[in-house]
Formats: structure tokens, C-alpha cells, sequence
């Protein structure tokens, strides 16, 4: 009898471990993203609400079959990067071959928590582009070393945001994995742009990745020397179940959401559009060879967009550093077309993330405006439109009250653009990684979409000119002095700025707000200084020679050498 009862408690516990992995193996139902016909045709979508794409990243990893591959700039250990890591964690355990590849230099640092990933589950694989000295966290004398040694080698990142799924569903533009790009964080939040994909540009795609991944600097994690101490030590902590990982109380919403599949056929799947045209367009691992070599896949195909305007090129980009063929590109256009428009939305002082970018962006708007003729938008960090473009702001503002009240952050939920796009007469669009900045030109690796659709491009030039509205933006223009002033003051300015030193403090250009219930107009238009209030060369600050304006004076004085490495 005691042997009856032995055998039928073993099967019973054979059958109901069984029913588990079969449970663990049972796919999940198939995505509405997967329901468009084989029909040869490119279909896109533009995601702009970081809310949304988080929700669409989560989805995408719940509903893979066989394989899921990310590349990314930037991987935080916060509560977004770490929803993506367990949902991935649990992907590789349902059997999808789940490839990771990050740059070293600027995501997750703590060798514990990477030997863990490592060691999770062999479906799931992490790559690090270019670690110094084959570390994950090398201390400040071996990054020292590095760019000592090897300077352009070093400089030279991965800035690429790529995610494919099965092949099939292809998500590329300017979001990296961290709080700020997906409207959760309690003080920056990104105004960045997504396309999604499905069709066969993704096959471009995935075949980048795989020159990434194959990449002699893509390093795995087991590789890596401190990681592999804390593998051979296996002291490292587990992050096994969901109640291991830390969310901050998000995502209770967002979970449930992306298993609705009406809610994801309404939000994403019913808004797909062909389009006439799609190219997946990246560089090369590496980018190109040495300061001086060609340039690179990217920034040509881009030339050549521009190259194509005859009426308009309207662009949005976090940092506005052009380059000098940068700027010999902008001129001869100007020149080919005099009539030719440029209008560009970029980040205020009140607005950027990158103090030294916008610093050199201040230092050469006075040539943007006199030599290039660009008519340029600073992004307002609470625009009119913030409750439009960030809709759980009123829920950031709620977490971010405590955080004020002990001092922890200084300032509430705020926009920064992040955005890169470029539309060319309303036929040609880009979407992607690439902004308008020496690095982006020269040392970093890109990618994105080039679209050649009218509708497409249409509706992107409306979203972008909706962010440099006047509501949303100031504009850059020249200051009216009087006595003929302005032009005694552009003379020095000019001067001076061929030096390694900018010592001027009066400005040809200021920003300015329109004036309520005046209509609109460009800079240079004959009404456009009575029309708008200038608001000074830093608005939206909270006080005369911040902290802030003084680095911002200081790295345009001394920045210029910094330039071509920003």
C-alpha cells in the first residue's frame, strides 16, 4: 500500500510539473501586429507618447515567438530598464532567443547584476560595445588610459536604438531604455519619436544588428573581467521572481494593457499606413576609418535628402552644433535656392540635457541666423501643449511633490526635445538616431528610416511644427539695436569667433515670446519686433546669472576646441 501511495504521488507530481512547463511553453496569442498580409508592402507608424512606447515595447517582448534583438545607447538600472529586463527574463525562459546589445560606456555599470543576467537563462544574451580594457566598470585612471591611448577609439560609441522581434516588427528611432524616454520620470522627460515597422525594411534592420553583433568590439558579459570574477565567485543577487525587482509601484496599468489586444489593434495595429517607400539606413560598426576618412552611410544619405529641397526642410534635433561641411552643406543650398526655408526645432537653455552642446549651439547661432539663414525654435520645457504631449505628467507631478519637498531634485516634470527627424518638401522624412552634431557627423554610429511618402512626411513636418509653435517655443532672432549698432556688433562678433577664445559678452541674437494676441510672424518680417517680446539670450530660468548661464558663458568662452567632439 505505502508503494501504491509513493508511485501516485510521484505521478501526480509528474503530471503537475508537466502542466507547468507546459503552461511556461504555451504561446502567447498572436499579436494584431502580426495580422497584415504578406503583400511586399512597408507599413509605419510614428509613436511619439513615451507612454505608448514602453506600452508597445512590452507587448512586443510578451508576444515573441522565437527571437527578439535590442540594440541601444543607453540601458539604466531604473524602473523602466528594469520592466524590459523581466520581461525579456521571462521571454527566454518561454524559449525566445533574446540578444542584447548596449554601450558600454553609457548603460548599467554593476558587474553583479550583469553576471547575474549572464548566467539567467541561456536564451538571453548581453553584448557591450566597446568596454575599456575588457571591463564592464573600469576605474577612472583605465578610462584615463583609454582615451589616452586611443582617443578616436574610445569616442567612437554605438548610438544606435534598434528592436526587432521575430524578424517581423521592426521599432528604430531616438529612444533609449531609461525612465526619460517613456514618461516616467519625476524630472526630465524626453520629447522623442519612434517609428514602428512592419514589412520588409526590417530585414535591413536585423541584418545591422547582426554586423553589430558579430562587431570585434561587441564584447559578451561572461568576457568581460569583472563580471567573470563575479560569476566565478557566484555571490552575485538573484532577481529570480517578479517580487525581486523593484518598479516603484508603475506599471500596474501598462501590464494590463499590453495584453489587451483591442486596446494594441486601436493604438498601433488600425493606424499602420503603407508607404510609397522605406529604407533602413545605418552605419557600419566602427563608423568610418580615422578623423578624415569618408563619411559615413548615414550622414551621405541624409546629405543627399537635403540636397533634394527645393521649398522647404523642416528638422528636429536635441543639439544644434553644426559642423564647418555642416555648415558649407546649409550655405550652398542657400546659395542653389535663396528662397529655400529652414526651420528647425531645438532645445532651450531651459530645456536641453547637454549644458556643452547647447553651449556651443549659443556660441554659433549668430552664423545660424546671418550666414545660414535658419530659422530656429528653442523648445519651451513647460510648453502649452505639455498636457498633449506628455499625458501622465499630472501623475509625475504627483511622485516628484515629496522629491521637492526633501530637496531631492530641484525642478518638477519637464520636456526636453530629444526628437531627430528632417522632412524635405514634403516628400522625403527621416526618423532616427542622428542628430545635428559633430559626433552624430563623424564619430558615432547611426541609424533610421528614410521615407519617401507624401502623407508620411506630412504628418510628420505637422508634428514637428506644432513643437516650434509660438506657444511651445521661442524663436531666435536678431536683436534690434539702434544707431546701426547690430552691424558694428556682428563685425566683432565675427571676428572673435574664428578664435579659440569668446570673450564678447553682447550678442547680435536673444530669443523672444509672441506677444498676446499678436499674430505670428518669421524673423526678418517687418513686424516681427513688434509683434514679439524679447525674453533675453536665457528664458524660462529662475533667476539672473544662474549657476547655469555661468557654465553656458564659460563653455562658449573657452568650448570652441571641444567642438568637434561634442
Amino acid at each position: 500500500m505505502g508503494e501504491v501511495r509513493r508511485l501516485w504521488r510521484f505521478g501526480w507530481l509528474a503530471a503537475w510539473l508537466a502542466a507547468v512547463v507546459a503552461a511556461a511553453a504555451e504561446p502567447r496569442p498572436l499579436s494584431p501586429l502580426r495580422d497584415f498580409p504578406g503583400d511586399g508592402a512597408n507599413r509605419l507608424l510614428r509613436v511619439e507618447s513615451g507612454y505608448d512606447a514602453l506600452l508597445l515595447r512590452v507587448h512586443l517582448i510578451r508576444t515573441a515567438r522565437a527571437s527578439v534583438e535590442m540594440q541601444t545607447f543607453i540601458w539604466t538600472n531604473d524602473e523602466c530598464g528594469r520592466l524590459l529586463l523581466w520581461e525579456l527574463i521571462e521571454a527566454a525562459r518561454r524559449g525566445v532567443h533574446v540578444r542584447l546589445l548596449v554601450d558600454q560606456m553609457f548603460s548599467e555599470k554593476d558587474p553583479a547584476t550583469i553576471a547575474f543576467l549572464a548566467a539567467v537563462h541561456p536564451n538571453l544574451e548581453i553584448r557591450h560595445y566597446r568596454p575599456a580594457f575588457s571591463r564592464l566598470d573600469p576605474s577612472l585612471w583605465q578610462q584615463l588610459a583609454a582615451g589616452a591611448l586611443a582617443f578616436r577609439s574610445t569616442n567612437q560609441r554605438m548610438h544606435n536604438k534598434v528592436m526587432i522581434v521575430d524578424g517581423a516588427v521592426l521599432v528604430t528611432g531616438g529612444r533609449n531604455v531609461e525612465n526619460t524616454y517613456f514618461d516616467h520620470a519625476t524630472e526630465l522627460n524626453f520629447r522623442d519619436r519612434d517609428v514602428l515597422a512592419i514589412g520588409p525594411v526590417v530585414a535591413a534592420a536585423r541584418q545591422s544588428f547582426e554586423e553589430f553583433w558579430a562587431y570585434r568590439h561587441a564584447v559578451p558579459s561572461r568576457a568581460l573581467r569583472d563580471v567573470a570574477r563575479e560569476l566565478a565567485r557566484g555571490r552575485f543577487r538573484r532577481y529570480d521572481r517578479r517580487e525581486d525587482w523593484d518598479f516603484g509601484g508603475m506599471f500596474g496599468a501598462l501590464g494590463r494593457e499590453a495584453d489587451d489586444a483591442a486596446l494594441i489593434r486601436e493604438r498601433f495595429a488600425a493606424r499602420l499606413r503603407p508607404v510609397r517607400r522605406a529604407e533602413f539606413v545605418g552605419d557600419e560598426p566602427g563608423k568610418t576609418r580615422g578623423w578624415f576618412g569618408p563619411a559615413a552611410r548615414v550622414t551621405r544619405e541624409l546629405r543627399t535628402a537635403l540636397e533634394q529641397a527645393r521649398e522647404r526642410v523642416v528638422m528636429q534635433t536635441p543639439y544644434l552644433v553644426l559642423s564647418p561641411a555642416a555648415r558649407a552643406l546649409f550655405r550652398a543650398l542657400r546659395e542653389r535656392q535663396p528662397t529655400l526655408q529652414f526651420r528647425i526645432s531645438s532645445n532651450s537653455f531651459a530645456s536641453t540635457d547637454n549644458l556643452l552642446a547647447y553651449s556651443a549651439n549659443y556660441r554659433l547661432r549668430g552664423l545660424y541666423l546671418e550666414q545660414l539663414g535658419l530659422e530656429v525654435h528653442e523648445f519651451k520645457p513647460r510648453p502649452a501643449a505639455l498636457p498633449e504631449l506628455f499625458r501622465h505628467h499630472d501623475e509625475m507631478e504627483r511622485r516628484a511633490a515629496p522629491r521637492l519637498a526633501a530637496g531631492a531634485q530641484k525642478r518638477g516634470p519637464f520636456l526636453c526635445v530629444h526628437a531627430k527627424s528632417l522632412v524635405v518638401d514634403d516628400r522625403t522624412a527621416f526618423v532616427g538616431s542622428y542628430n545635428l552634431d559633430p559626433r552624430s557627423e563623424r564619430l558615432n554610429t547611426e541609424a533610421g528610416l528614410i521615407v519617401e511618402d507624401e502623407e508620411f512626411a506630412r504628418g510628420l513636418r505637422a508634428e514637428i511644427e506644432r513643437d516650434l509653435a509660438p506657444e511651445n517655443s521661442w524663436v531666435i532672432a536678431r536683436r534690434d539695436f539702434p544707431l546701426g549698432l547690430d552691424k558694428l556688433n556682428r563685425l566683432i562678433e565675427g571676428v572673435i569667433s574664428i578664435t579659440p577664445l569668446e570673450v564678447w559678452p553682447l550678442r547680435n541674437t536673444s530669443s523672444y515670446d509672441l506677444r498676446p494676441g499678436a499674430e505670428p510672424v518669421p524673423p526678418g518680417h517687418p513686424e516681427f519686433h513688434r509683434r514679439y517680446l524679447e525674453v533675453g539670450s536665457f528664458p524660462g530660468t529662475d533667476g539672473l546669472l544662474s549657476q547655469k548661464e555661468i557654465l553656458t558663458r564659460l563653455y562658449k568662452a573657452v568650448g570652441a576646441p571641444l567642438t568637434p567632439v561634442i
